[in-house]
């Protein structure tokens, strides 16, 4: 295996830049500078140690538990570690009870080597999954074996967020520093206490506050700068490189990152998705300052994600990790009428496809799913396989005449870890009869947040590809929503289709936020402009 950067290897596993760092901070990942390259690189055996480290996370070890596993060969301190995260979950929720049978497995492996060196081989995905698919319980404990997908179900369960804090962050006036290159955030750092320090304003402003961001798109992209914000008084002048800017402040989400701000800023995601009260402020977000964040043009575009900095006025040391808000901001979610589709003028000729674009509300997607790796990349194979196992017909029989079948393809933490996407087979919730009934048979479940789509028409025999069309139309995708429905016909998700169907017409859905002729007309507001008076 050829070494990796950094951002390939935060692509390709889903751990944020951040959490890499943070996991050689703290000694239990190595990366290495190679000769005549200006970053540094994995090697295959620091690949091999992460992807241990991702799965004992999954596991719920805390990074200083996995430190002492790694830094000690005797099998007795994992068992004994293990044996600790065991003692500590509730054996009356479901979720908990599947991650206490995984780990009493791996007691129970590791104390027959409990006289030999430990071997974490065990730990990568190859070998975890046949350990996880080879154990078995009784039909009271479990209604099926557990797997990979169980315990994916169970961390999500687990890593639901149950702290998370609404707050208001005030108007304020700050001075923003941007850094570029491979050590950008230790040198925007180190310019903002240096400003701090230089203009005394830990006396002349007490209330301080520190604000940082990466230059990212939705997806996670680095497009390799990272911003400080320092508050500052409204009157003060600031010296270049630093940016006078007016930040109108908002409602935000917000939550401690913890050891792991990847986990933890997804979690803070799903929280805003599925809340009855709040939703993101994809519209808005970059306009909360003035001048405004100026939009990516890349997929996905940008996301102001505002990490805030604590007791800054007493610790202005670096690294921040431990001591960081993550903040997302969000407006109150209002239930509105939702928009009818309307066709878009000329978006045929524009992109090749009938277009047209509607509004709708929060709502929840319930089936079967599966993340698609390898060679089952193929959404029919596991169509095939909701044939033949009846879970299919199970859609079939619960949902309410008429409504469609559908296909949601997406992205999350773990199909990024193993190196997929997830499909899956689905009603809406609103399209199922009996929704108490069809939970018995336990579907995965999905809370979708509010947002504009763009709905677009072609065959099955089209080659389609929502994110080109959509750009071709002027519109950025909504990084909220992980990704794209296909509304199959009635009846035809899962069968054969004869040759004279496949001109057959489906829709794909694709979530949206404004379109790029919007955001530059925004971007024209003046420091008056109001984020509140933003509609959604």
């Amino acid at each position: 295996m050829d070494m990796q950067t950094i951002s390939q290897v935060s692509k390709e596993y889903g751990v944020s830049l951040r959490m890499l760092r943070y996991y050689e901070q703290e000694g239990i990942l190595e990366s290495v500078r190679k000769a005549g390259y200006a970053y540094r690189v994995y090697s295959e055996a620091a690949i091999h140690r992460l992807r241990q480290i991702i799965i004992l996370r999954k596991l719920r070890i805390p990074v200083k538990q996995i430190k002492a596993i790694f830094d000690n060969h005797d099998a007795t301190a994992a068992i004994e570690i293990f044996q600790k995260n065991i003692g500590e979950l509730d054996e009356e929720i479901t979720a908990l009870s599947t991650i206490k049978a995984i780990l009493k497995q791996f007691v129970d492996v590791l104390q027959e080597k409990a006289n030999i060196n430990l071997h974490l081989d065990m730990l990568t995905d190859s070998s975890m999954l046949p350990l996880l698919d080879s154990l078995s319980f009784t039909k009271h404990q479990l209604k099926e074996s557990l797997t990979m997908d169980a315990l994916n179900k169970a961390a999500g369960v687990l890593n639901k967020l149950r702290n998370v804090r609404v707050v208001f962050l005030p108007p304020m006036t700050v001075a923003a520093i941007c850094a570029k290159g491979e050590n950008r955030y230790e040198s925007a750092w180190q310019e903002a206490v240096n400003f701090v320090k230089q203009n005394n304003l830990l006396d002349v402003k007490p209330d301080l506050r520190v604000f940082r961001f990466d230059y990212m798109n939705a997806t996670g992209h680095d497009y390799g700068g990272h911003e400080v914000w320092v508050s500052i008084p409204d009157n003060m002048d600031v010296p270049l490189p630093f940016i006078r800017k007016r930040f109108y402040g908002g409602q935000y989400a917000v939550h401690a990152m913890g050891d792991d701000g990847f986990h933890t800023a997804l979690g803070l995601q799903d929280w805003i998705n599925e809340s009855e009260k709040y939703q993101a402020d994809y519209e808005g977000n970059l306009l909360r300052c003035n001048p405004p964040i100026e939009e990516l043009d890349a997929f996905g575009g940008m996301w102001l994600d505002l990490h805030e900095v604590l007791n800054f006025y007493n610790d202005q040391s670096f690294p921040t990790y431990e001591r960081i808000d993550i903040c997302l901001p969000i407006i109150n979610y209002e239930i509105a009428k939702e928009q009818a589709p309307i066709e878009i003028p000329g978006s045929k000729e524009k992109c090749g496809f009938k277009a047209s674009i509607m509004s709708k509300n929060k709502f929840k997607l319930m089936g079967f799913t599966k993340i698609m790796t390898g060679e089952s990349t193929n959404p029919e194979s596991f169509e095939a396989e909701l044939v033949s196992d009846g879970r299919l017909e199970l859609l079939h029989i619960h949902k309410k005449p008429g409504a469609p079948i559908l296909g949601f393809g997406s992205h999350d933490m773990d199909s990024q870890i193993r190196g997929g996407w997830r499909f899956t087979v689905c009603l809406m919730e609103s399209d199922i009869m009996d929704v108490k009934a069809f939970m018995e048979h336990n579907p995965y479940v999905e809370t979708i947040d509010a947002s504009r789509w763009l709905i677009f028409e072609h065959t099955r025999e089209d080659s389609f590809d929502g994110h080109s069309v959509c750009m071709k139309l002027g519109y950025t995708w909504n990084g909220c929503i992980s990704g794209s429905i296909t509304v199959y016909p009635d009846g035809k998700i899962g069968k054969p289709v004869p040759k004279d169907e496949d001109k057959e017409t489906v829709y794909c859905w694709y979530p949206v936020k404004y379109e790029k002729e919007t955001i530059k007309c925004l971007n024209k507001k003046t420091e008056t402009s109001k984020v509140s008076s933003m509609k959604p």
